[in-house]
């Protein structure tokens, strides 16, 4: 009986001593999921909190300045814009982190970024790119009929639309900025309105009760020009593009269409880039972050930067053993100085 009883707490230890063994890596097992799992969550955390938010746009105390090619890239109605030379618009700022964005909306900011999906309509690629690619044309010597409208926001008075797009001032259809001059002109003491959506509404006059009113130009109806090249009417890059607000690149997509269109070497070999908003008129107007283009202009190696003369004053103390600035009123400034023989001479900037 002595016998039996030794082999049965022998194999009653080391049934013991391999459901232990089997416990502990069971534990091990779990324990290695477990860190697996935080490891990833945390990679995804990460990951997450370093991509950028597409559809937010912030410019600090000091913005970075970017270049971006603009030929090959500029659709024109199915026609793909590539003048001779190199052509680049510039951009300053950047989108925020996910992570920065999330500390603002904790902490607040004193630079808040600036939400790309609401923003006045003449700054949307949709409106700005295909009136800047019309004003080349036009400049070009093509017949285009360009619109116009006006858009109001921030009322000054109660119950009126906090924003709209106006068509028509006391009866008069709005189709020029001629239109819309005369019809302000002749204003009473109440001004009827017709916004784009067909609403009408009445108001104390003469003048409009917002405070702040743009007159746009229209690009002519069923126009297209994106930047983009061939990806541009794929819906992830509409999506995306439809995400970005600005007009400073106007003044470029109306040169390098002008450069097409007429089919001249204007760059001889120059690298040009430019910024600048853009009227039907051809007007060169203001533009934001213009220190920071500059050096973004430098670092691309441009030759010659183009900007709004009004804003010379900003590049006063901008050095650039490579980049000629060049400020410019008018598209056909910009057009002037590219053909001439002696376009190295320039008026100093300051």
């Amino acid at each position: 009986m002595g016998r039996p009883a030794t082999v049965s707490r022998r194999l009653a230890r080391s049934l013991d001593h391999w459901s232990a063994v089997r416990s502990h890596r069971e534990r091990r097992a779990r324990a290695t999921r477990a860190r697996r799992i935080t490891v990833r969550a945390m990679l995804i955390v990460l990951v997450l909190a370093i991509l950028p938010v597409p559809w937010l746009h912030v410019i600090d105390d000091n913005p970075p300045g970017w270049a971006w090619r603009l030929d090959g890239r500029l659709v024109v109605d199915g026609e793909v814009m590539a003048p001779n030379g190199r052509w680049s618009w510039l951009t300053v700022g950047r989108p925020p982190l996910l992570i920065e964005a999330a500390r603002d909306q904790l902490v607040g900011s004193e630079e808040p970024a600036r939400d790309m999906r609401v923003g006045p309509i003449g700054s949307q690629p949709a409106q700005s790119e295909p009136l800047a690619a019309a004003i080349g044309m036009r400049q070009a010597g093509v017949d285009l009929p360009l619109g116009v409208f006006v858009e109001v926001s921030d009322p000054v008075v109660d119950d009126i639309p906090e924003h709209a797009v106006l068509v028509e001032i006391d009866g008069r259809h709005l189709g020029s900025r001629m239109d819309v001059d005369a019809a302000l002109d002749a204003a009473g003491d109440t001004i009827r309105l017709v916004t784009a959506e067909g609403d009408a509404f009445e108001v104390s006059g003469p003048e409009l009760p917002y405070e702040r009113t743009r007159i746009i130009d229209l690009a002519p109806q069923g126009m297209h020009a994106a930047i983009g090249g061939p990806f541009t009417r794929l819906a992830p890059v509409a999506w995306f593009r439809s995400l970005s607000l600005g007009s400073s690149h106007g003044m470029m997509v109306a040169l390098m269409t002008y450069a097409q269109v007429v089919d001249e070497d204007l760059a001889r070999g120059r690298h040009i880039a430019g910024t600048g908003a853009i009227r039907g008129d051809g007007t060169v107007e203001r533009i934001g972050g213009l220190p920071a283009k500059a050096k973004a202009a430098h670092r691309a190696h441009a030759d010659v930067l183009f900007f709004p003369a009004e804003q010379a004053d900003e590049l006063a103390g901008f050095n650039s053993t490579r980049v000629v600035l060049v400020p410019v009123e008018t598209l056909g400034d910009a057009i002037a100085y590219l053909a001439a023989d002696d376009a190295d001479e320039v008026l100093p900037v300051g």
